[in-house]
């Protein structure tokens, strides 16, 4: 399923990623709708984006060109990513998809399907492996969040790489 170009606002991201490549891909969860998702990236006043949104039907919204810097990572808490670089904001050096639902949502196929396809199409692009260092959960940049919750990392790449 091609994605839908929703974009942000401008103070919601930066062009360029100040020299870094993408080398991983950051899992979350948008705690609501994709529509919540598009309002919330939309307003200058939330300093939050993401590259990509899945809602649970499988429709993809692209909010941010792969070449410029989202503001999905962000503060880091506690890694427990080994390739994180405690040097530079892990912003620069991932790209982030966001996903419709609850932390405690179980997702639908359809959302595992589109993501695992996005995923898979996004890795090809950067030449990221599709791997638990590589494809990784936000919780692990920063402890403090849940995020994504319930998701099957293990799943997705799963259907990523098949």
């Amino acid at each position: 399923m091609p994605s839908q170009w929703v974009g942000c606002a401008t103070e919601n991201f930066r062009q360029g990623r100040h020299g870094h490549e993408p080398k991983a891909i950051v899992i979350h969860i948008i705690v609501g709708s994709l529509e919540a998702a598009d309002l919330t990236f939309k307003d200058a006043r939330s300093s939050v984006s993401a590259h990509y949104g899945v809602g649970k039907t499988g429709r993809i919204h692209q909010y941010v060109e792969e070449v410029d810097t989202a503001f999905h990572a962000g503060i880091v808490v506690r890694p427990t990513w080994k390739l994180i670089d405690p040097q530079v904001n892990p912003n620069y050096y991932t790209i982030g998809i966001e996903h419709e639902g609850q932390p405690q949502d179980l997702w639908p196929d359809e959302q595992y399907a589109a993501s695992a396809a996005l995923v898979k199409e996004i890795a090809a692009r950067w030449k990221i492996p599709l791997d638990r260092d590589h494809v990784i959960m936000h919780r692990e940049i920063r402890a403090s969040k849940t995020c994504p919750g319930a998701a099957d990392i293990d799943r997705l790449l799963r259907q990523a790489a098949a």
